[in-house]
């Protein structure tokens, strides 16, 4: 089993490692298993009498695979936007998200766009028709590298 908790690609934090990441051959689908511990802060918060898994917490574990299948780039890739995004079922504290990414398409070099199916147990806990990736650019200068500063 490998596990990685590497996020400079997104920058979001990391809410527990991916387990088991590969890219399949050809190199246009991702996969990895999500574990969702109990321990987690806001389960205390976030429906404490039936607590679940924020979507959100979701679809930034589904952006970490796509990621994985995506080229390199320099400063890494950012969530452009996810629609028709479909919640089947709750994930509840000890599930393990098994996520694939599928690439179905591109927008020239800068833009990515992955079909997603996430389970747990190989029922469907949630579908993203179309997550979009957009590359990162660079940061911007700060004041003291900025021409303006240096006259």
């Amino acid at each position: 089993m490998s596990v990685t908790t590497d996020h400079r690609a997104t920058g979001h934090p990391v809410h527990g490692a991916l387990l088991d990441p590969e890219v399949l051959p050809g190199g246009e689908q991702a996969r990895a298993v999500r574990n969702v511990p109990n321990t987690l802060d806001l389960f205390a918060t976030h429906f404490p009498r039936f607590p679940i898994l924020p979507g959100v917490l979701l679809v930034a574990s589904a952006v970490d695979v796509a990621v994985l299948a995506a080229p390199a780039a320099d400063h890494g890739w950012r969530l452009g936007e996810a629609t028709r995004v479909r919640w089947r079922r709750p994930v509840r504290p000890g599930d393990q998200v098994a996520i694939l990414a599928e690439l179905t398409g591109r927008d020239g070099d800068d833009t990515l766009h992955f079909k997603i199916a996430a389970t747990v147990d190989g029922q469907p806990v949630a579908t993203v028709r179309q997550l979009t990736l957009v590359r990162r650019l660079p940061a911007p200068a700060t004041v003291g590298e900025s021409p303006k500063e240096q006259r």
